[in-house]
């Protein structure tokens, strides 16, 4: 079939997701090709894909008719793998319907992608999919030339949330050694990386399976690493919020102020049939306790609106868990109906017109808070981790400080990413802050500082 030269790959979902892409990556990078600027000229596309949302699951449908499209037309991608927790999910039903697809690799068979390609060139359409053989090698990973870096510390997911597909498209719960997460963080740092994020998707049900020793003594030990300027860990579970985890976040002087903790729903009743785990009172007992511990968090949310049997009441709830925690960012979906779980059957959906009208609710009642509470730094001198250009095509740069918010200010001679800076706050909007330049903060890390 000829040699494969090229590739390329497309992410939809979370952090986890954009890490799994960088293993992908590395595999290929392994057998020899080279990244492509774009898919139509790619040898190999790979989809990473995310099925949290039935949506998610649309768009990647409509993204292999767009890839069918243009091989039939131009000859390129020759191969397309759908990759990530659609593929886990939905695998045979794809292989079967969809010719366009070259092979099916689950998120726990990432090491088995030159496999799959093997099996493609010999003719075959292999499916992996499955736990039993997942590894995680962090050698192999084309990591960005970035002083901002993703490490996975548990995979998998043991929650019965009874809305959500992790379960069955991520396994069970399987949690990496302590000294080989150690080990990573400090060859990371050591090339450069300032802030390390620790992934998991309930990152706080971590265990080391050689010591049992939990995220809390995870973070003093990968607090001790000279050099690390910023670690953050998503994403937490209340449930799984001890104690000494808080202790642990206020008293390792390393570990940032952003912390982001979904809760969901406001109303106990909603919760329950959730099956979240614990009540609204323990949420705000558990808020409670950090912020005793550590004033300065900025702490962001998931809320979900339009759960099955949702009622006004229940919503009002909701806005006023918001309106009394005043999150400085909050992430708000509709309810998706995902086929294989129990909140499927659990009767009719809130009309769509009602869900609508609700989300642009607590989306308002966001907005107001996250504008205070920005507005309320204007005037404050943050210490930056700076990311290069801003996003939008402006002559603005950007940073983000470490509790996470995106500061933009004008560049200055010398400046440059991966840099640390101090910026003086100037004006602030519901979603970033502006700011100018106070003076740079060079490279010693800010043991006291809690930008």
């Amino acid at each position: 079939m000829g040699v494969l030269g090229s590739y390329f790959v497309e992410t939809w979902g979370c952090q986890m997701n954009v890490l799994d892409s960088q293993r992908l990556e590395g595999v290929l990078q392994a057998r020899g090709l080279a990244p492509a600027p774009r898919a139509e000229e790619a040898d190999v596309v790979l989809l990473n894909t995310c099925a949290v949302r039935e949506k998610s699951v649309q768009k990647v449908v409509s993204r292999l008719g767009e890839l069918r499209r243009w091989r039939e037309e131009r000859g390129l991608p020759r191969v397309v793998g759908l990759c990530g927790c659609v593929a886990e999910q939905e695998g045979d039903r794809f292989l079967e319907r969809l010719p366009v697809v070259g092979f099916i690799l689950g998120p726990g068979r990432i090491e088995d992608l030159g496999l799959a390609l093997d099996a493609w060139e010999d003719g075959e359409r292999d499916r992996r999919t499955g736990f039993d053989a997942a590894s995680y090698d962090p050698a192999t990973i084309a990591r960005p030339a970035s002083a901002r870096q993703y490490v996975t510390i548990i995979h998998g997911c043991n929650q019965r949330c009874t809305y959500c597909v992790v379960p069955r498209t991520r396994g069970r719960e399987v949690s990496r050694p302590l000294e080989d997460i150690a080990g990573e963080v400090k060859e990371l740092v050591a090339r450069g990386a300032k802030e390390i994020t620790l992934l998991g998707q309930t990152v706080n049900a971590y265990r080391c399976p050689r010591t049992g020793a939990t995220l809390a003594e995870l973070l003093r030990e990968l607090g001790a690493i000279e050099l690390l300027w910023n670690l953050q860990f998503i994403t937490s579970h209340p449930r799984f919020f001890t104690p000494a985890l808080v202790r642990a976040v206020a008293e390792t002087a390393v570990v940032g102020s952003y912390l982001h903790m979904p809760f969901q729903a406001g109303s106990d009743r909603v919760l329950r049939r959730m099956a979240r785990g614990y009540t609204r009172r323990r949420y705000l007992d558990v808020i409670d306790r950090l912020r005793t511990a550590r004033g300065d968090l900025n702490l962001s949310t998931d809320v979900i609106v339009g759960f099955p049997g949702e009622t006004e009441a229940d919503f009002e709830e909701t806005l006023a868990l918001v309106e009394q925690v005043r999150f400085g960012q909050l992430y708000g979906f509709v309810y998706s109906p995902r086929r294989g779980t129990a909140a499927a059957e659990l009767g009719e959906p809130v009309p769509r017109g009602v869900t609508k009208a609700r989300i642009s609710k607590l989306f308002a009642v966001q907005t107001e808070i996250q504008l205070a509470l920005n507005r309320a730094l204007v005037g404050s001198v943050v210490e930056l981790l700076v990311d290069g250009p801003a996003k939008r095509g402006t002559a603005l740069w950007q940073g983000r400080g470490r509790d996470n918010r995106v500061v933009n200010f004008p560049a200055w001679e010398g400046i440059a990413p991966g840099q640390l800076a101090l910026v003086e706050v100037t004006g602030a909007s519901a979603h970033s802050l502006v700011g100018r330049r106070a003076g740079a903060s060079g490279e010693r890390r800010r043991k006291t500082a809690r930008a």
